[in-house]
């Protein structure tokens, strides 16, 4: 009993102590204001989750357009000719500002998903909806990530 005990303990603190470091996505910069191109509904998302996620006021501003491009294609057909998948792919290009600065630097991002094509329309645009948001919020974390590295580097 007492070795199973010394034994535990032993692996308690060795493990508490392995270094491993938690990642935190933390932003250092505030986005001061967004300007919008493109598919309304995938920029208004894409402006509600940037400004929550930079709202401290103690950083850095910049300033950042979003040019969307929203795709909607078919995927897949079955033997009768009707349409089973549709495939949605969202462009970004995101143009950045720093308050101080007259430099204007760009990145691109894209990313894409299919959703399948329910027996109702409702259910089919509930997928649709399902999936776009599923790609903004993917979409946002590159984004912060990219200003973040970006940021820090100069």
């Amino acid at each position: 009993m007492k070795s199973k005990l010394t034994v535990i303990i032993i692996c308690l603190i060795m493990l508490a102590n392995c270094g491993f470091k938690v990642v935190t996505n933390d932003v250092n910069f505030k986005i001061e204001e967004i300007k919008t191109i493109g598919d309304n509904r995938v920029n208004y998302i894409l402006k509600q989750k940037l400004l929550i996620k930079s709202f401290d006021q103690s950083k850095k501003p910049i300033f950042l357009t979003i040019n969307t491009k929203k795709n909607k294609s078919i995927k897949e057909k079955n033997i009768s000719n009707q349409i089973t998948k549709y495939e949605l792919k969202i462009d970004i290009d995101v143009e950045y500002k720093e308050m101080d600065g007259d430099v204007l630097e760009k990145f691109l991002l894209s990313k894409s998903g299919s959703f399948d094509v329910a027996s109702k329309h409702s259910e089919t645009l509930s997928n649709e909806k399902n999936l776009l948001n599923l790609i903004v919020n993917d979409l946002v974390e590159d984004i912060l990530y990219n200003l973040n590295n970006k940021l820090n580097d100069s």
